[in-house]
C-alpha cells in the first residue's frame, strides 16, 4: 500500500500493518480527494492523513503539506511522528508554535523554504498574513482534531483559507466526533467532501468507571487511584481555577504529580509530560483545551475529576487511554446526581460503579462484615449491673485478717 521509502520506516518502527482509518483513508488523500474522516482517539488518525499527504509531496517546494493541530504539545508530538518520514523523502518540516521562537520560525520559512508545516492557528495565520505562506504554495490542508478546533479558534480565517485553495488543493478534516463545523463542510469551504467513518468498525478496550464521593473526600479517592497497581493518569478539569485550586489542596500531602496548562511556558509544559511518559511520576493535572490530543506512551487511566460538560469533551478525554488496542481506564468522580447524568450522557455505554478493596478497584461492591464481638454483645442477654456502694473499710493488710 505504501512507497518503499515510507515503508521501509514503517518497518523500522515495527508497524507492521495499517489501521483500519489508515487503509480506507490512504488512496482518497493520495488521488488528491478533500474528506471528513472520523475515527476513535488513539487509532493511527495522524499516519492515516500524514503519509498519503506525504506521499504527494514534491521536494523543493515550499509550504505544500500544512497541518493545522489546535494546541502547541499537538503540533509538536505530530511533528515528531512525522520527522523520521520527511527525512526518508528528502523533505523539511518545521512546527510553527505560539510558544516558539518567532524570528528563528521566520528565518528557518525564508532560509530551508520547508515543504511540510505543521502550526497552531495563531502562528500560522501570523506568517500567513506577513506573507511568509501564500495560498497557491498549499497542496494539502490537513486540520486535525477538527471536531474542537474549528469550534473554539480562527473558524472565520481558517474558513476563508479553505475557501480560497485552489480547486486543485485538498482540505483533510480529523476528528473523533462529529460537530456542527465538520457535517457543514461542504457549505462551509464551498466544495466537496467524501466521509470516511470508521468508528462503528472499531472496538477499543475501555472501561468506563464511576467512583462515588463528595468533594470533600476527592483528595483522599485521588491518593488512593494513586496507588493502584501500575496507575499513570490523567486527572482532568474543566478550567485552569478547579486545576490549580485542587493542585493546592494536594501539593499539602507527600503526592508526586505536575501540571499542564495552556498558560505555562513550553519549557514547563514539555517537562510535565516528560516526567509522565518516562514513569517519574504517575499523576497529571490537566485540563481539557492543554491535553486534546496528546499520545502519552504506557498511560492507563483517566480521571474525571468533575461530570465532562458533554459527549465531545468526554471522548477527547477518554481518548488518551487505551489507545492502539490497549486497555484502559476511564473514571469519573462525583455523587448520585452526577452518576445519574454521566448514564444519560454516554448512553448505551456501560458505566460500572466502583469500589476501593485495600489497593484495588472492583465493580463487586463490598459487603460489611461486623466484628464477631460486636455481634455477641448485641445478642447476649442484658442484665443490668449491680452497683455495690462504694464503702471505705480502710487499708487492711493480709497478715490482720482473722
Amino acid at each position: 500500500m505504501y512507497p518503499k521509502t515510507i515503508q521501509a520506516v514503517l518497518d523500522r518502527q515495527h508497524l507492521t500493518a495499517p489501521t483500519l482509518i489508515q487503509t480506507r483513508t490512504f488512496e482518497l488523500i493520495k488521488n488528491g480527494a478533500s474528506l471528513v474522516a472520523y475515527a476513535r482517539t488513539g487509532t493511527g488518525k495522524t499516519l492515516a492523513y500524514a503519509l498519503p499527504a506525504l506521499s504527494r509531496v514534491t521536494s523543493g517546494r515550499a509550504n505544500q503539506l500544512v497541518i493545522i493541530a489546535p494546541t502547541t504539545e499537538l503540533a509538536v508530538q505530530i511533528r515528531h511522528v512525522l520527522n523520521p518520514f520527511i527525512a526518508a523523502l528528502g523533505l523539511h518540516g518545521i512546527s510553527l508554535v505560539g510558544a516558539g521562537n518567532r524570528k528563528r520560525q521566520d528565518d528557518q520559512l525564508k532560509k530551508q523554504h520547508p515543504e511540510v508545516i505543521v502550526a497552531t492557528p495563531g502562528r500560522f495565520f501570523d506568517f500567513f498574513s506577513s506573507g511568509r505562506i501564500k495560498i497557491p504554495q498549499i497542496q494539502s490542508l490537513i486540520i486535525d482534531e477538527a471536531d474542537d478546533l474549528l469550534e473554539f479558534t480562527k473558524l472565520e480565517l481558517l474558513t476563508s483559507l479553505g475557501q480560497n485553495l485552489a480547486s486543485s488543493a485538498q482540505i483533510c478534516l480529523f476528528g473523533a466526533t462529529e460537530s456542527a463545523i465538520t457535517t457543514d463542510a461542504e457549505n462551509r469551504f464551498q466544495r466537496s467532501f467524501i466521509l470516511v467513518d470508521v468508528r462503528p468498525e472499531q472496538k477499543l478496550a475501555l472501561h468506563h468507571y464511576f467512583l462515588q464521593v463528595d468533594n470533600r473526600h476527592k483528595v483522599d479517592d485521588v491518593q488512593k487511584l494513586i496507588k493502584l497497581h501500575d496507575f499513570r493518569g490523567i486527572l482532568f478539569f474543566a478550567s485552569n481555577q478547579a486545576m490549580l485550586r485542587f493542585a493546592g489542596i494536594l501539593g499539602h500531602t507527600k503526592t508526586d504529580f505536575a501540571l499542564l496548562a495552556n498558560d505555562f511556558s513550553k519549557a514547563r509544559r514539555e517537562r510535565a509530560l516528560k516526567a509522565l511518559g518516562a514513569g517519574k511520576i504517575r499523576l497529571l493535572l490537566a485540563t481539557d483545551v492543554a491535553a486534546r490530543g496528546l499520545d502519552i506512551p504506557n498511560l492507563t487511566h483517566v480521571v474525571n475529576f468533575d461530570l465532562p460538560h458533554d459527549l465531545t469533551t468526554y471522548t477527547h478525554r477518554a481518548g488518551r487511554v487505551g489507545r492502539m488496542n490497549a486497555t484502559g481506564f476511564v473514571v469519573t468522580l462525583g455523587d448520585d446526581h452526577d452518576q445519574r447524568e454521566l448514564k444519560k450522557l454516554l448512553a448505551p455505554l456501560t458505566v460500572a460503579r466502583v469500589y476501593f478493596v485495600r489497593h484495588e478497584l472492583t465493580t463487586t461492591k463490598p459487603v460489611k462484615v461486623t466484628p464477631v464481638s460486636a455481634v455477641s454483645s448485641a445478642i447476649a442477654p442484658k442484665h443490668k449491673r449491680k452497683h455495690k456502694k462504694n464503702k471505705n473499710k480502710g487499708y487492711h493488710p493480709h497478715y490482720l485478717k482473722d
